[in-house]
């Protein structure tokens, strides 16, 4: 029997929206599969339960034009095994567009270095957590066609064929490698995030953090404070998902939307969703190009 296992690397929850569909549609199929998420604390057992018989999908958001560190670090840790197919999905706010375009690249040489044959590779585009925000309208209809998405890719990676996908310009890849620079400043971002008095120690900063960056501090009354470490990824989960709203950037303040990232929201049904006559004169411009593409292409 045919067995897959997923792994996704998710920080604000968009890719986990992605992996849990591909779970679930490759459950209906039935089809063995099992579902893990990648954090700095799960990497170590998730490299143990690494099944060598399995098919793999790998899916992530895109940080700066790359794979966030910790999937590099993930990848290198694995054992080499003999030709097992894997497919690659990298989930980004842009689409494939240029610049974004090597994003898959590095993660595909290193699987290919550990023996993973790499068949079908796609980019999936989720509401936009960086800087601006997407249009309500735009938001929704990325969520709702991820069904539709899910199945073309699970259909092409299941019967080993490629999809189409941007291909990576010369100049993409100097960009890819300088995106890594933004593991420095993830650094300084995650050291310097601020708590105001709202926050009452709930702790699901702590729980929900990828990179095991918060932890508490108590004092010695007792007292709980949060503190941040320097092991930041730049997810940006801990300043939008604080249930108290406690949590604001000290540095780089521009990276947060200030209206906030309302996934929840966008995740509800739309009771009048546009057509795509409708959609299209909202993603005018090169900076939509990714976006639009991907919503018309089918």
């Amino acid at each position: 029997m045919e067995k897959i296992q997923i792994f996704y690397y998710t920080g604000t929850g968009s890719t986990k929206i992605i992996a849990e569909e591909i779970y679930n549609q490759l459950s209906a199929l039935n089809i063995e599969c099992e579902l893990h998420r990648l954090t700095v604390d799960s990497i170590d057992m998730i490299s143990q339960k690494l099944d060598f018989d399995a098919k793999l999908i790998l899916l992530y958001a895109v940080h700066a034009f790359n794979a966030p560190d910790l999937v590099y670090t993930w990848i290198k840790s694995l054992e080499e095994i003999s030709n097992r197919s894997a497919m690659v999905i990298s989930v980004s706010g842009g689409g494939a567009m240029i610049s974004n375009s090597a994003c898959r690249v590095p993660v595909k040489r290193l699987l290919q270095q550990k023996g993973f044959k790499t068949t079908t590779e796609a980019m999936a585009v989720m509401p936009n957590n960086w800087m601006t925000p997407v249009p309500d309208e735009i938001a929704k209809e990325l969520i709702r066609v991820v069904p539709h998405k899910v199945s073309k890719w699970i259909n092409a990676f299941l019967h080993n064929k490629s999809l189409p996908y941007l291909k990576p310009l010369l100049i993409d890849y100097p960009i890819t490698s300088l995106g890594r620079i933004e593991v420095i400043g993830a650094k300084h971002f995650g050291k310097h995030i601020k708590v105001n008095s709202s926050c009452n120690g709930c702790g699901y900063c702590i729980k929900n953090c990828p990179s095991n960056n918060i932890t508490f501090k108590v004092s010695e009354s007792g007292e709980k404070t949060v503190k941040f470490d320097s092991k930041c990824h730049f997810c940006l989960s801990c300043v939008y998902e604080c249930p108290q709203h406690a949590l604001s950037p000290g540095w780089f303040k521009f990276a947060v939307i200030p209206t906030g990232y309302p996934l929840k929201s966008y995740c509800e049904p739309s009771e009048n969703p546009l057509s795509k006559d409708e959609l299209l004169p909202l993603l005018k411009g090169k900076a939509w190009e990714g976006v639009r593409n991907y919503l018309i292409e089918d």
